[in-house]
Order: structure tokens, then sequence, then C-alpha cells
């Protein structure tokens, strides 16, 4: 069964109301974990069901299948969970300024989603041990306003960047690309449709995550920067303090990644092993 989240607006953001928002997201998350407690490992199975938060305009780590359901490499991982926890799973759509929310709000027991593991995120929810890897790296076109070439490029008052809320590239951009005029949206198919029409040149974010979808995107000759930003490491996030759910998370991470299964599901969605695999690690 899948829910779906409610929308926000997506106005045009001055560099003040940009740094405003990031205050404002990292000050209410820490008030939302005082409003519910999560549900131990023991009272998931005593439910009978998971709840998984996918974000579905991410494809191929979510995306809606013929049937209008959440499919995708999260979905999978997250069905193969249920199946070891002998639950339910139940899909809750998410998107990525909602997502944490949803966590620590308890309408969710665990989100995916492609969430990078970073250290404001880790003040505020816990991680598993890695699920994947991503690269971040800057989206672009060959027919910019000014020429995009490298990551210093980018912070030129000329330059147009698009960047979906609550993801890694926006505070990257922030520290980076001060002077760069930058747009928040509420979703990827969103940035994606800004550039094919001319209204960004570029955008900050994970190469798994956009190297897909923007082949649905006639008409525009994409480029990704050789120069990369970083490396991220990829966990499934629970709510602060639920050890007894992320303890067994853990477990069952690793035994997917012992079984082959977390590569498996990847080249099955991507056509291409991980760039950066998950090493084997016992301990955790």
């Amino acid at each position: 069964m899948t829910k779906r989240g409610p929308t926000m607006s997506s106005p045009v953001f001055t560099r003040r109301s940009m740094l405003g928002l990031a205050a404002g997201a990292a000050t209410l998350p820490l008030f939302g974990s005082l409003d519910a407690f999560a549900r131990p490992l023991s009272e998931v199975l005593s439910s009978g069901r998971l709840r998984a938060g996918i974000n579905p305009t991410l494809p191929p780590f979510g995306t809606f299948n013929d049937r209008n359901e959440i499919d995708g490499f999260d979905a999978d991982i997250a069905k193969k969970l249920a199946e070891m926890m002998n639950v339910e799973l139940e899909i809750v759509q998410v998107g990525s300024p909602d997502r944490i929310p949803f966590l620590q709000a308890d309408r969710i027991d665990i989100v995916l989603g492609a969430i990078t593991r970073t250290v404001p995120r880790a003040l505020v929810i816990d991680y598993t041990i890695p699920l994947h890897t991503q690269t971040v790296a800057v989206l672009t076109k060959a027919d910019t306003s000014v020429p995009i070439n490298t990551l210093a490029d980018l912070n030129n008052p000329e330059v147009n960047l698009v960047q979906v809320r609550g993801t890694i590239g926006v505070p990257w951009v922030e520290t980076n690309a001060p002077g760069a005029q930058v747009t928040l949206l509420d979703n990827y198919p969103d940035t994606f449709r800004a550039m094919q029409q001319g209204r960004a040149d570029a955008m900050v974010d994970v190469v798994e995550s956009v190297v897909i979808p923007m082949r649905q995107y006639e008409g525009v000759d994409w480029r990704i920067l050789d120069e990369t930003i970083s490396n991220t490491w990829v966990g499934i996030g629970v709510q602060k303090g639920n050890d007894t759910l992320k303890d067994f998370l853990n477990v069952a991470v690793f035994d997917l990644h012992r079984t082959g299964f977390v590569e498996e599901t990847w080249e099955k969605w991507f056509g291409t092993p991980m760039q950066t695999p998950v090493p084997l690690n016992p301990i955790f």
C-alpha cells in the first residue's frame, strides 16, 4: 500500500531566503523528535508491518511502475528486509524535504531514498551501516549561459543553479558557490524541466540520482563534469535512539551484502555495478 505525502510550493529563493530555509530545516526536526516515539523492533514485529519511506521521483531508486505502485532499487531492498522480518511491507511516499520529518514523526519506521550519511543529519537521525555508495558531481549542459567546465565556474552571478530542497547539493552550493543564482524546487522532475527549458544551467547532486532520469528529457546535450566533488556513503535512516531496530537492520544489511543481494539488485536497476562497492566489514 502506498501513502502519498504532502507537497510544497516551489518558489525561487534569494540567497538570504535560502539560508533561512536551511536554518529552519535544521531546527524543526529537533522539535519534531520530541513529539513522537519510534517503534522499536519488538513493536514492528508485533504489528506485522514495516513502514518504509521511499521517494518515487528518484528513479531508479524509486519510481512508479505500470500499476502506479512504487518500485525500484529501494523498494526491492525494503521488500527483502520485510521478508527477513516476516512482516508485511507498507511503502510510504516521501520526498527529499519531508523524509526526515516523516521519520521523526513516527509516520515511517525506516527511510531510504538515497539518504546520504552526513554530520548534520546524524544529529537528528540514526543510520545503518552503508547500503550503497554514490558520487556527488555537477550535471550541466553544453549550451549554458556561461561556460561551466570546473567546479570553480559555478561561483558566478551569471550561473543559474537549480537544486532539490533537502539534498546534499544545497549546503555544498551555499559554501562553494555563494555567488551563483539558486532556485530551490521540491522534486527532481521539476529540476530537470527547469534545465531543459533553459531556466537553469546546472545542478549539484548525486550522479546515480540524475544519470538515468535525465535521459528522459530530449533535446538537451547533458554533461557531467569530470571533476567530482566527493564519494558518499548511504545508509538506511531510522529515528534517533531506535537502537533495537537499527541493530537488526545492521545485521540484515550486512547479510544482504554478504550474499550479493545488494549488488545484484543494483545491477538490475542501474545496469552496471556500483561505482564504489561497499567493503564487507562484519564489525559495526
